[in-house]
């Protein structure tokens, strides 16, 4: 079977030209469905139930005499996962386990909450939070996408989200066959849904089931986001309702792009190619490769394979129409312009793809070696198969868990941080004409220039580059050398824990001291309601002037303000000048050594 199939070679004059027009798509939507949409988007918004109803009937259908007729329960759900076959419930339950597995290292390592003191006390931080509710649409019918609904449901299961509400159309069949009068329920998708945790499922689809999750029914409950793949009514819908809700993206038509070096075998690569020129005529495959000879047998295995595939007419189509078999100088242009392209899906059939690898910057989901096939990635490897199309890899992302989060920015600025903030925001606001912006922050500010924090004779400042020298040169107590680290060692413990607040101690606007505190809260390992004192060091010329009890004062009046529960510290076994000294400021010992320290603490709230 011939196929024509576009065949390009970068060294030709008319490439550029060629390959721009390979890469034209429009994501326009026909007026008409556009204008449909946005009748029934505002019909389901007035009137509800009601609307969804009769849409459903209409385009469906599916006569059902109330919501509660298009409702599946949990028990249906789970009947659907008994009725599949044992392989498929096997394959569920496989896929959805990697699935699961993936997306939980990927909440571990971008999606939880953080935060640091900064060198004036002030925390700053991020906290992240699960998304309420999501509405996830799925395609139904016979077009049965069961890895959709893992690819959906369980990120957003991952992070957190409380309810997951999943909206499939039942269509009835057109040729009036005896059929469910609920109209056509595949049970895989069913049982799929249930493996991902889903628990409210809606009998409901195109723009009338978007419109629902947006804006909300007496039935259907308002969701904050909507995720799913689904026809032009539904992409159009999604587009519409941006803004009441969030979306995932609206895509295009789905592309592969195979990067080869000619090592793997061209019977592989051609089926690859296939595997989304199946999809719809509008699907793009395509394929660079520095080797000419192995483009031509690709272009062989084409031909040969395609008349035993079922969709060979979609497939042509799509090969014919939107694919190309591109020859270039080397592997390293085809990378080039494989990040022109940015394609959905990008394979790497290649004998070192690690090589290739780190010159890729624009792709959906890379596919590294000749095992590797896209396929894999569509059902069970574990990342999503909901990836950015049309070029939008170039600044957009495969769904995960950071869609069902949202991030919060958390800021909370000591009184010391307030002097040091204050006239800084004072100047760009009255810069700005923003009088009342400037007003608040100056109204917290202790006096005309802000200072440091002073409690009884000794100051309390952050250890800067303006004032690090002077701190360094601190000399500790002989008497006290093999229990004070000196200051250096401590400035670089510090430089390496966010949680940590280097401040020096002054009398008279003299260093005097060095103090390091541990804020326990914010420790990943094993936080607690605490402020730890990490170091405390009175220079050598200024020892048994009260200096270091003046120091724990302000430590505990700071954990006051901090709202913590205790301070806590601790000291090498035999010093007993330093169990003395800490006793008599109310710290009392918790019976735990740890490396040859025993620890007190000063208990603040009962």
């Amino acid at each position: 079977m011939t196929v024509k199939l576009r065949r390009l070679t970068t060294t030709a004059a008319g490439f550029e030209a060629e390959f721009q027009r390979l890469q034209h798509w429009s994501a326009q939507t026909d007026a008409a469905i556009e204008a449909r949409v946005a009748e029934i988007i505002a019909d389901v918004r007035a009137r509800g139930d009601a609307a969804v109803l009769e849409y459903t009937a209409r385009f469906d259908g599916v006569q059902a005499e109330d919501m509660a007729a298009l409702e599946i329960g949990v028990d249906e759900l789970r009947d659907a996962l008994q009725a599949i076959t044992p392989a498929q419930r096997d394959a569920l339950h496989g896929a959805a386990e990697r699935v699961r597995s993936y997306h939980q290292r990927q909440m571990d390592a971008a999606c939880r909450s953080w935060a640091y003191r900064d060198s004036h006390g002030s925390l700053l931080g991020q906290k992240v939070t699960p998304l309420d509710r999501v509405g996830i649409y799925v395609p139904g019918g016979k077009a049965a996408y069961p890895s959709s609904v893992l690819m959906n449901a369980i990120p957003a299961q991952v992070a957190g989200v409380r309810e997951i509400v999943m909206v499939v159309p039942t269509p009835a069949r057109r040729d009036g066959s005896s059929m469910d009068a609920r109209g056509e329920r595949n049970a895989l998708v069913l049982a799929a849904a249930f493996v991902a945790g889903v628990r409210r499922v809606f009998t409901v689809g195109g723009a009338q089931a978007v419109a629902a999750l947006a804006h909300g029914t007496a039935t259907i409950p308002r969701v904050d986001k909507i995720t799913g793949p689904g026809n032009a009514y539904v992409a159009s819908a999604k587009r519409r309702v941006f803004g009441q809700v969030g979306i995932d993206m609206i895509a295009g038509p789905s592309e592969i792009l195979v990067l080869a070096d000619g090592s793997t075998p061209a019977d592989w690569v051609a089926m690859d190619l296939f595997s989304q020129a199946e999809h719809d005529e509008l699907a793009q495959s395509i394929l660079l490769c520095p080797d000419a000879a192995y483009v031509d047998a690709v272009q062989e295995a084409i031909e040969r394979l395609l008349p035993a595939m079922p969709r060979r007419d979609v497939i042509r189509a799509s090969l014919e129409g939107r694919g190309a078999l591109i020859h270039t100088r080397s592997m390293e242009e085809a990378c080039e312009i494989s990040n022109r392209i940015a394609p959905e899906h990008l394979e790497v059939s290649a004998l070192e793809p690690q090589r290739w690898e780190p010159l890729l910057r624009h792709a959906g989901a890379i596919f590294l070696g000749a095992h590797t096939s896209e396929s894999l990635g569509d059902y069970c490897a574990g990342p999503n198969h909901v990836l950015p199309t049309s070029g939008t890899a170039r600044f957009s992302s495969p769904l995960g868990v950071y869609d069902f989060v949202k991030r919060s920015s958390l800021i909370e600025v000591s009184a010391f941080g307030a002097q040091v903030l204050g006239p800084v925001a004072s100047v760009l606001a009255h810069g700005e004409g923003l009088q009342a912006h400037a007003r608040a922050a100056e109204m917290r500010l202790e006096g005309p220039v802000a200072g440091p924090v002073v409690v009884d004779d000794i100051e309390v400042r952050p250890v800067t580059r303006d004032n690090l020298a002077e701190l360094m040169r601190l000399d500790v107590a002989p008497g006290q050398s093999g229990f004070v680290a000196p200051v250096a060692r401590s400035v670089a413990q510090a430089s390496f824990e966010t949680n940590a607040r280097s401040l020096g101690l002054y009398a008279g606007g003299v260093a005097v001291g060095y103090l390091l505190l541990w804020d326990t809260r914010f420790d990943p390992d094993e936080p607690a309601d605490e402020l730890y004192v990490w170091r405390l060091l009175i220079d050598a010329r200024f020892q048994r002037r009260g200096l270091g009890a003046a120091a724990m004062r302000w430590v505990i009046a700071e954990a006051r303000r901090l709202g913590v529960a205790q301070v806590g510290l601790s000291h090498v076994i035999g010093n007993d000048g330093a169990a003395s000294f800490y006793a008599r400021q109310g710290f009392a010992y918790t019976g735990r050594v740890e490396d040859g320290e025993r620890e007190m603490a000063l208990r603040l709230k009962a």
